[in-house]
This record gives structure tokens, sequence and C-alpha cells, in this order.
């Protein structure tokens, strides 16, 4: 067999996962060239991250996504700013009849494989940093790219067809059709742009173009997710204070013990600092690609606009510089901004979840993606199916390559592959501003929609919510 030698680990995945990624984040660097070993001599300790992967999806399958949607409800207006919540899932055992509706099951498999892809990349850098095994690296790109191909296709798919319900996977004519249609539409529009670089005849530029027509091509997932996100603001963070102070609420109507308020204040502190990291990701890309400064890679190595004037402040202010702690403050943003994508990439996705059937997007924000309404959720299994689908199978895809596009920005240099990359013009400046475009426009959507929601937060914070109308 052969060796993949690669460099050291990242930082990625959800909240469970915080505590070993923040390990993985201080073990040292390796100085490993990335280079293929021809060696052919089969260890069996080269399957423990393998092994290491199948069983911490396998925890994550059975235990820790039926807990995650053990808490929905969904809200009912009965009077003015009198919300009457039911329950819909009240333990693991609703939670995996939930799972169990038609279409689902697909969805949850994509889902899990741009999991295990995330598990298996993490447990080869954590045993290892400095030798990948050759086959696990192809089962992690296999099982990475099929959700990343089709997460857009599902989720501007079901973004089309609005809010009508219907099941999944019938097999009407009208449903392939619409299918075809967009599956049409995101290849079409990505070559175009592709062909578009192609045309304006500078080569160097192409490694952006391609990064641009990636972008193009998940912009279905993006769209919805910024809206999502930024109508779900107010309501997750109201929650979220409530949670951490002992309150039920819609998003957390059980009481929840430290672990969970744990959780629930860095939730709730990325939740906050969210409006301002979105700015910082939206005018460093500006600035970059408008101004395009000499001191470019410097600006997005050091967390952008805002943790380059860091650095440039501890780096050269008489008195800062010399305290040692605070050298590290724009490391320290980098890391943070990094780990703020892989909790709003697939922590939040469970959140969202919890939002879409409660409904909060109506009374809580403006601009969200609606699928179905809160009478269809609380009756029909079919619209409960399409939020499931639309959640796992929608977003899988794109919140896994923001994490390996972070993983690359992060420690490119001792990533699988990374001389074949830069031999085609992906160097270290294209990695990391293909990373921040991917990231600002994302958050520029969310900020959009996140503007016009904030309206409604004091409004929200009056709302009455009677949790247990039975």
């Amino acid at each position: 067999m052969r060796l993949l030698d690669v460099g050291r680990p990242t930082v990625a995945d959800m909240r469970s996962w915080l505590v070993p990624l923040c390990i993985i984040s201080l073990l040292p660097l390796a100085s490993a060239q990335t280079t293929v070993s021809g060696n052919t001599d089969f260890e069996p300790a080269l399957l423990i991250p393998l092994f290491i992967a199948i069983i911490a999806a396998i925890i994550l399958r059975k235990w820790m996504v039926p807990q995650q949607l053990s808490s929905l409800q969904v809200g009912f207006e009965i009077d003015d700013d009198l919300y009457e919540i039911h329950r819909l899932t009240s333990n693991r055992d609703d939670a995996k009849e939930l799972l169990s509706l038609p279409g689902v099951k697909f969805a949850l498999a994509l889902y899990m494989m741009a999991m295990t892809a995330i598990l298996l990349l993490i447990t080869e850098l954590f045993f290892n940093p400095n030798v990948f095994y050759l086959p696990n690296v192809i089962l992690i790109g296999f099982l990475f790219l099929i959700p990343v191909f089709i997460s857009p296709w599902e989720s501007l798919y079901i973004q089309l067809s609005g809010k009508k319900v219907q099941g999944l996977g019938k097999g009407k004519i009208k449903s392939l059709v619409l299918r075809f249609v967009t599956l049409l539409v995101l290849v079409s529009a990505t070559i175009a742009t592709i062909v578009y670089g192609m045309m304006q005849g500078v080569a160097s530029d192409m490694p952006i173009w391609y990064a641009v027509a990636m972008l193009v091509f998940m912009a279905p997932t993006i769209l919805a997710y910024g809206r999502i996100m930024g109508a779900s603001w107010n309501m997750l963070v109201i929650g979220k204070w409530r949670t951490i102070i002992g309150r039920p609420n819609p998003i957390d109507p059980d009481k929840v013990g430290f672990v969970g308020k744990f959780f629930s204040i860095i939730l709730f502190l990325f939740l906050m600092t969210m409006p301002f990291t979105a700015i910082n990701g939206i005018v460093t890309v500006f600035h970059v690609m408008v101004n395009k400064p000499d001191n470019a890679t410097d600006v997005l190595n050091y967390g952008g606009i805002i943790g380059h004037e860091l650095y440039l402040l501890v780096q050269y202010h008489p008195i800062f510089s010399q305290i040692e702690y605070l050298k590290t403050l724009p490391q320290v943003l980098s890391v943070y901004l990094s780990i703020n994508i892989a909790v709003v990439g697939l922590a939040f996705i469970f959140e969202l979840l919890r939002n879409l059937y409660l409904g909060g997007q109506t009374f809580g924000g403006l601009g969200g993606v609606m699928l179905a309404t809160p009478r269809e959720i609380r009756t029909e299994e079919a619209a409960q199916s399409k939020v499931l689908y639309f959640a796992f199978a929608g977003f899988s895809g794109y919140t896994a390559l923001l994490l390996f596009l972070v993983c690359y920005k992060e420690f490119g240099q001792l990533m699988p592959y990374i001389d074949w990359l830069e031999q085609r013009g992906f160097k270290e400046d294209v990695r990391l501003l293909a990373t921040w475009m991917f990231i600002a426009v994302g958050q520029a959507i969310f900020l959009l929609t996140w503007v016009l929601s904030i309206s409604r937060f004091g409004h929200l914070r009056r709302l009455k919510f009677d949790l247990n109308p039975d």
C-alpha cells in the first residue's frame, strides 16, 4: 500500500468536538513535505484512524443526531403576542421516528458522509500528523465530494418548490423535470463562469475563477443558509440567553445541566459576535480584491482587517510589544474565526432545524426560507420530512466544504496534495482569498437578512409562549 506524507491538524466540527479540536490545533507543526511514498508494507496501525472515525460516526448517528432532534417544537399564534407551543419530539425515540420518514434517510446519509470525511481527516491528523494512509485519503475524497455535489442541487430544488408540501421521492414527472432543470442551471452557470474567466485571457487568474465557479455552484445553499441564519438570529440569541439563565424557551424547552449551559454560552458568544465577524469578512475581501494591497496575504492570514490591525498594534506599540501573551492575539483571533466557521457550519444545523420547525423565522425575523406553514409541520409528515431533508441534504456539503477550505487556509502547506495544487496556481494567497470569498458571500447574505430582521428583536422579547398547552 502507498502512503501519503502530510502535515498537521486542523480546526473543524460540531460543538461536541470542540475540546478535541482545540487539542489538535495546539499540536506542533510537522516539517514533512507532501509526497507520495512508494512503501508497500501494510501496517495494521494505519487503519486505526479509520476505525476511530467509524466508531465516532456510529455514535454520532445513533446517539447524537437523535438527541439533538429530541426536543423539536412548533408554534401557533393564538392571541396577540401569545404563541402556543406543541412538542413534535420529546425523546430520542420520537426523533428516530422522524428520521425514518420517507426521503430523510437519503439526506441523513449525505450528512453522515460529510461528517465521516471530516472525522477521518481529524483522526488521521491526530494520530499521525506526518503520514496519511492513501486509501483513507481516497475515502475522504469520496465521502466529501458526493454531498458537495448534491447539496446545492437539492437546496435549489426545494427552495423553488416553495411552501408546497408533497412527499419526497415519489417520482412524479413534474418533480423529475424540476430536478433536471435545477441541475442544468447549476452546471451551466458553473461552466459559464469558467468560460468567462478563460475569455479574460489572464492565465494566472484562472485559479480564482475556478473558486468563483465553485462559489456559483454552491450559491443556492449559501443563499439559503445566510437567509435562515439571519432570520433566526433574534430567536436563537434570545433562546440561548434564556437557556443560560435557566428559563425554558421554545428553542430549549427542557432545562439543561452544566454541560448544556456551557455550550449555550459558547453558541451565544458566537451569535453575538456574528455581525462583527461578518462585517470583518466582507470588508476584508472587498479591500483585498479592489485595492490589491501588497500585504494582502498577511491581512488574510491574520484574521482579516481586524486581526491584522491587532497584529500591527501589538508588533509596533512600545508597551504592547513587550507583553508576550498579547503577541498571540492575532493568531487567537484567526483560530477563533476558524472555529466560528465550524460551529456556524455544523453545530447550528440543529439549532436552525429547531427554529425551522418552530416557525421562528416568521415571528422572529424577515427574509428567511419558508418551507411549510406551522400547521402543516404540526400535522403532516410530508412537511416534517421536507424540513429535515432540506437541512441535512442542503447544508451538509456546503459546511463540509467550508471546513476543508479552512484546513487548506490554515495549514495548507502541510495538507494532502498541496504540491499538486500549487503547481496549478493554487498557491497560499489564492487559497486564502478563495476561502475568504466563500465565507464573505455567506456572511453578506446573513448580514442583509440580519439587518432586515433586527427590528423585530424588541417585539420578540415581549412575546409570550405557552410551552405546555396540554
